[in-house]
């Protein structure tokens, strides 16, 4: 479930098309998970803010390639 949230959010923040966009859901997405750590009772996966990050990422990177190839080529 990490892993859609963050491909979700990666995919909604590149149609804002700015930067600040970008860092503030990255910032959020790490924000809410140290609110997360601090809250719990229990230890906290490490690997999963990782994974958040790089679907994030992936959700990015998967909506500019789809731009990229749905853009008409003028020769």
């Amino acid at each position: 479930m990490i892993i859609l949230t963050a491909f979700a959010i990666g995919l909604l923040s590149a149609s804002m098309r700015s930067v600040v966009c970008y860092v503030l859901a990255g910032g959020l997405i790490v924000a809410a998970f140290a609110l997360a750590a601090i809250v719990s009772a229990g230890p906290v996966s490490m690997p999963a803010l990782a994974v958040a990050l790089l679907s994030y990422n992936a959700g990015i990177a998967a909506s500019v390639f789809t731009s990229l190839v749905l853009t008409p080529r003028h020769h």
